[in-house]
């Protein structure tokens, strides 16, 4: 059965697939399975509803194509219009098929029975997809979360570590208006920057490898590892967004990189991915200028928020109660960005759904011992 939607809104060579319908109040809520790659139709859905993420889209289920991971996409309409639903990104372990749902479900409304009806079809997808266990890290702003974290199918994730705050930048602002309240230190480095010869460019493809490297000398001083861990991963991520959903700067002294930023530009919002600095010119604030040159190119594209996608909770949470910050919380990387950014925001708890009731009892068992630091590192580690 096909869907109700404008055919134009389809992959030219696929269709929904209809599963059932549930009557909400005076609407009927179509349930429908999309079974191709690319969804424009979800990803429209996505970029004009304020929940909207570029890791729900289809165009990221694209992108992790390549390391192995599956989409498994389910959307609610109502008259033909997508309402809500959500994207599963499917792989199979050693110890069974695992999944992760990123900012997601997303609803356009979060009232109880659109709730009900999301965990009746989230318990439902993962059983017939035999999906072990799924990470579900709830849409920024979202209260879905509270309402899944009240269903005893639903558990506290420890398996893998999801940011707990972030830090967004109000770009209706205007440029001028967010120097104006820059730090004068950081606005005198910017200046410097300028001076002592840092450039900024615009990325291409070719540039995805230049990036990867700046990003591993960031993650060897940190003494982590790069994520993704392989430069065509990073192509592919820049293949599915491009070219207009994706922004890569680099920050060059004499004609070498030294700095880079991966952004993605998704719905009014853009978003920090990933970013790499070889070490090298700290005197000459590479990384500052490159940040005020991001910001600068959203303001003049239209771009509604910019979101540096992590911050850490003791900041958010001084900040939000308006204390002064610590001399510890001053020394933290998070304090330059705190220059730019005007709206912290603590983010909602991610949680763990396993649709089997015995798996469900093994995990509460795991959870003090060392076996489920053994399943983290097995199953979740490429997250």
């Amino acid at each position: 059965m096909k869907s109700p939607i404008p055919t134009g809104s389809f992959p030219e060579n696929g269709s929904y697939r209809q599963l059932g319908s549930r009557e909400i109040g005076a609407d009927t809520v179509e349930i429908w399975s999309s079974p191709e790659l690319i969804d424009p139709a979800w990803d429209a859905f996505l970029e004009h509803t304020p929940l909207g993420h570029f890791q729900q889209s289809s165009r990221w289920a694209k992108a992790k194509r390549a390391e192995g991971w599956a989409p498994v996409r389910s959307v609610l309409t109502i008259g033909g219009r997508v309402v809500g639903g959500f994207q599963v990104l499917t792989r199979h372990t050693r110890m069974g098929k695992v999944g992760y749902i990123y900012k997601g479900p997303v609803c356009i409304s979060e009232e109880a029975a659109f709730t009900r009806l999301i965990v009746e079809l989230l318990n439902s997808v993962l059983k017939q997809n035999r999906v072990l266990a799924a990470i579900i890290e709830p849409p920024d702003e979202s209260t879905i979360g509270r309402k899944l974290m009240a269903d005893p199918r639903f558990m506290e994730n420890r398996l893998v570590h999801v940011s707990p705050a972030t830090l967004l930048v109000d770009l209706s602002r205007g440029i001028e208006a967010i120097s104006g309240t820059m730090r004068k230190s950081t606005w005198t480095e910017v200046k410097q920057a300028q001076r002592r010869g840092i450039t900024i460019r615009k990325g291409s493809e070719a540039d995805t490898d230049v990036f990867f490297r700046l990003m591993l000398a960031t993650c060897e001083r940190q003494h982590t590892r790069p994520h993704p861990a392989t430069p065509s991963a990073i192509r592919e991520v820049w293949m599915a967004f491009q070219p207009d959903r994706v922004r890569l700067s680099i920050a060059e002294y004499n004609g070498n990189p030294i700095a880079g930023q991966f952004c993605m530009c998704f719905g009014d919002r853009v978003t920090i991915w990933k970013k790499g600095w070889s070490g090298e010119h700290r005197d000459k604030h590479p990384s500052q200028l490159l940040l005020f040159e991001v910001i600068d190119w959203c303001c003049r594209n239209g771009y509604k928020w910019f979101d540096f996608a992590e911050l850490n909770p003791s900041i958010a949470a001084t900040l939000l109660r308006g204390d002064p910050l610590s001399e510890e919380q001053r020394r933290t990387r998070d304090f330059v960005h705190l220059s730019f950014g005007d709206k912290p925001l603590i983010l909602p708890t991610s949680c763990l759904l396993v649709p089997n009731p015995v798996a469900r009892l093994l995990y509460k068992a795991a959870r003090s011992s060392g076996f489920l630091n053994r399943a983290r590192n097995l199953i979740f580690k490429s997250f």
